[in-house]
């Protein structure tokens, strides 16, 4: 685990275990190496918008409605930070293994309300070999941010059960 996300969950007093797997890239490769559903793996997406950056986190399972995000910010146009935006952003992290932790970079985080209906969250500890496991409330608590619904299950947009939404930066149609 990264040192200093660590040291971040020390300072909050955080009830959590660490969970070493097979090196894992994606969120839903993630859940598949803990043995965990997609529905209660938090990944985190960075995204741009007009006053600097943003923390949306959501299930691996889920792609995220900018639409939706951009109604719970409240102003301006939001679009998907790009590699190079999330390195300067987030830099002691691998891409792909941010931890939902915003107060730990100045960002304001966004957690989608369907990730807080599981008993537990796993989620990245900033490389790809561990993960981070504590109860929901404890995620809650320690994330903190602003609870909304902006993740759409990626079964549906991949069927095309979603239509007219910009979905994590797919062209609407």
């Amino acid at each position: 685990m990264n040192p200093r996300i660590e040291e971040f969950l020390l300072a909050r007093q955080a009830r959590y275990r660490i969970i070493e797997h097979p090196v894992a890239v994606t969120a839903q490769e993630q859940a598949a190496a803990t043995r965990t559903s997609g529905w209660s793996v938090a990944k985190v997406v960075v995204v741009k918008e007009r006053d600097g950056f943003v923390m949306a986190v959501l299930p691996a399972c889920c792609v995220i409605d900018l639409d939706r995000l951009k109604g719970l910010i409240g102003h301006g146009e939001v679009r998907l930070a790009t590699v190079e935006e999330v390195r300067g952003v987030v830099p002691d992290c691998a891409p792909g293994a941010i931890p939902p932790f915003g107060d730990l970079y100045g960002l304001r985080a966004f957690v989608d309300r369907s990730l807080l209906r599981a008993r537990e969250v796993t989620m990245p500890a900033g490389d790809h070999g561990s993960a981070i496991r504590m109860r929901a409330a404890e995620f809650r608590r320690i994330v903190g941010g602003t609870v909304g619904d902006f993740a759409v299950a990626e079964a549906l947009v991949a069927s095309g059960g979603v239509a007219r939404r910009r979905i994590a930066g797919r062209p609407a149609g």
